[in-house]
């Protein structure tokens, strides 16, 4: 497919500023909305306090970024439009899964141009990922190897492990570029470095698509199929945050058996439906309580999203975020 095609109704390329950031975090939601360019939802998984970073650069055509997560995250997200994204695990614990296919040390994770992102996390994951616009990687590939991007990074949407050897050079390549603008953010103001570590991500990821991979063989497509319940639901418990669901309430809604809906929150999150209604509610009441004015209480917040036994409420949320909500409330309350 020619570039023509992709470029249709794109939004316009990055600005030619250079940009860097170092962010510490110690919660999901703040986390969500600190990836410049990225639209994210992530709903916390496992209890106790979270904590993350991003480290990131952007320059010319291309981000990249190592984010690292200590908890079970499910992470809902869309990178800028018209971009193809790349990237490797540093560090990766069990049960993490990139689009319904189970991560691995040395995975090879990508995105489509304009791709939507489901991703859980496992207990600890650190991701050094590239974003490049389409426009331009296009151009590098037909340029140094007379390649069409697109149907490569189409093909490697199936499962699949990179080398050893090429899962480390991309790591490295990554990360050599990370820590050589966080170091000396002045590189950016030469367009000439620009251009060299722009054309230095590009060939190193260029490279990871074409090494043959160590394919697994696939399986039946099941968790895509259960990730749409998972969402659907999601989307059904959000829109009714007044009215709580049961789960009896949600299996009629969504026409399934509580066994079949219990088994795709299994599978898909790791929690139950019951579990996994009370999380979505409860990252409702956090967000609410982040972006609270003066005269908001934690009580007015709970009752609107549900939680109608408040010293119950504290007890969900003091587990799963490791904060009371009142603690949460006053920092946002401290940065107005």
């Amino acid at each position: 497919m020619m570039y023509a095609n992709l470029n249709q109704g794109r939004e316009p390329p990055l600005s030619q500023k250079s940009r860097h950031s170092v962010i510490s975090t110690d919660d999901p939601c703040k986390h969500a909305a600190s990836l410049r360019n990225w639209s994210q939802e992530y709903i916390q998984l496992s209890p106790g306090k979270f904590s993350g970073s991003i480290v990131e650069a952007s320059f010319g055509p291309v981000q990249v970024f190592r984010e690292t997560i200590r908890q079970c995250i499910d992470e809902k997200a869309n990178p800028r439009r018209d971009s193809y994204t790349l990237g490797v695990p540093v560090a990766v614990g069990e049960d993490g899964y990139w689009q319904g296919s189970q991560l691995k040390r040395d995975s090879l994770i990508t995105l489509r141009p304009n791709q939507e992102l489901y991703f859980r996390t496992p207990r600890t994951s650190a991701i050094l990922v590239a974003v490049i616009d389409c426009a331009s990687f296009d151009a590098f590939a037909q340029n140094t190897s007379n390649l069409e991007i697109l149907p490569i990074i189409t093909q490697s949407n199936s499962t699949q492990v990179l080398t050893p050897r090429s899962a480390q050079h991309l790591r490295a390549t990554f990360n050599n570029v990370l820590t050589s603008i966080i170091s000396r953010p002045d590189i950016l103001d030469h367009p000439a470095s620009v251009n060299e570590i722009t054309e230095t991500v590009m060939d190193a990821s260029l490279r990871a698509l074409q090494i043959p991979c160590l394919r697994e063989k696939p399986g039946r497509n099941t968790h895509s199929v259960q990730r749409a319940i998972v969402e659907r639901a999601r989307e059904y418990i959000i829109a009714n945050h007044e009215n709580p669901l049961t789960v009896a309430k949600l299996s009629a809604h969504m026409k399934m058996s509580r066994r079949g809906l219990h088994h795709a929150f299994i599978n898909v999150v790791g929690i139950n439906t019951m579990t996994y209604l009370r999380y979505v509610r409860l990252h409702g009441v956090k967000k609410s309580l982040l972006t609270a004015d003066p005269g908001d209480s934690v009580s007015e917040v709970a009752f609107r999203w549900g939680f109608w036994h408040l010293g119950m409420f504290s007890s969900y949320y003091k587990t799963l975020f490791g904060e009371l909500p009142s603690v949460t409330l006053q920092k946002a309350l401290n940065s107005l």
